[in-house]
C-alpha cells in the first residue's frame, strides 16, 4: 500500500469512529464510508448503496425482531426471514416439546415471516432446533408427524444435523478413533440411518 493510500484509509477510519461517536455521519466524505457508518447507526433511510442499504434492512430486522422489515434486504430477504424465523423459537415454542408437537403452532407463527406452510425451509430449522435440545439424538418423533412432508423434512434435518456434528467432532478431535465410545454430544438412540451415515464417513479418523 502507497502512503497516500494508507492515509486516505486511516482518515476515512477516523472520520467513521468519529461519526460513530457522534451518532452524526454527515462530516464523513467517502461514500462508502457514510454509508457504513449509516448502517452501523440503522438509519437506513440514509444510505445509498444498495448493498448497503440491504445490509441495513438485515440488521435493523434482526434489532427489531421484524420481518417485515427483511423486504428491504435485497439479496438477503430469505436469509433475514430465516435467520428471525430461528430466533423466534426460545419466544413461542413451548418447553421440552418434541417434532409434531407443536407443528400447528408453528406452521401459524411462520405466517407473518413470509413462508408458505408448506414451504420446507421453515420446518427444516423447526425441527433442526427440536432435534438439536434432545440428548441422546432421536428421530424417533419424526416418524409420528402426520403430514408426511414435514415427517420427510423433519428426518432429513435430522441426518444433516447429526452430519455436522460429525464434521465438528472430525474437526476439534473429539471422534473416538480407538472404537471407544462416542461423547456425549454424538450418542444418539438406536437408528440405522445414523449408523449408515457415521460408516461413510471414512474422513472421520487418520
Amino acid at each position: 500500500m502507497t502512503w497516500w493510500a494508507f492515509s486516505c484509509a486511516v482518515d476515512s477510519a477516523t472520520a467513521l469512529q468519529a461519526g460513530l461517536r457522534a451518532r452524526d455521519c454527515s462530516a464523513i466524505g467517502d461514500a462508502a464510508v457514510k454509508d457504513h457508518c449509516h448502517v452501523e447507526l440503522l438509519e437506513c433511510e440514509a444510505v445509498r448503496g444498495d448493498r448497503a442499504r440491504a445490509e441495513c434492512a438485515f440488521r435493523d430486522a434482526e434489532a427489531s425482531g421484524s420481518p417485515a422489515r427483511c423486504a428491504d434486504a435485497g439479496e438477503w430477504v430469505d436469509d433475514c426471514r430465516m435467520h428471525l424465523w430461528t430466533a423466534s423459537f426460545e419466544r413461542w415454542a413451548p418447553k421440552d416439546v418434541a417434532p409434531g408437537d407443536a407443528d400447528d403452532l408453528a406452521a401459524l407463527e411462520l405466517v407473518p415471516f413470509g413462508f408458505s406452510a408448506d414451504d420446507p425451509r421453515p420446518w427444516s430449522a423447526w425441527y433442526r432446533w427440536l432435534l438439536g435440545r434432545s440428548r441422546p439424538l432421536d428421530r424417533a418423533a419424526c416418524r409420528t408427524i402426520a403430514d408426511p412432508d414435514r415427517a420427510e423434512a423433519c428426518l432429513k434435518t435430522g441426518l444433516a444435523y447429526y452430519d455436522d456434528l460429525l464434521n465438528m467432532a472430525r474437526d476439534r478431535k473429539l471422534y473416538p478413533c480407538d472404537g471407544s465410545a462416542l461423547p456425549a454430544v454424538l450418542q444418539y438412540a438406536p437408528d440405522a440411518e445414523l449408523d449408515a451415515l457415521r460408516a461413510r464417513r471414512s474422513d472421520l479418523c487418520p
